[in-house]
């Protein structure tokens, strides 16, 4: 994947304890960064249309992400 390719992951408040967690590639939600899709400019859309219908969660928005040093995803900082 290019360096200057647009990444980002979907961060979204959990509706039971409103903590912060983050859709994975298997459509469930984890508060671990690590476990979170990496998505790709092409998939921004669909992928906050699907996480904003589910009723496990509010607010569901994409945030900056980069792939880390292990491949894993990682905020960038503000």
């Amino acid at each position: 994947m290019a360096a200057s390719e647009a990444q980002k992951v979907i961060l979204a408040k959990d509706t039971i304890d409103g903590e912060p967690v983050f859709l994975t590639s298997c459509d469930a939600w984890s508060t671990d960064i690590t476990a979170a899709e990496l998505l790709t400019e092409e998939d921004f859309g669909w992928r906050l249309a699907f996480a904003r219908r589910l009723r496990e969660v509010v607010d569901a928005t994409l945030i900056d992400a980069r792939e880390g040093v292990h491949g894993l995803p990682e905020l960038i900082a503000a």
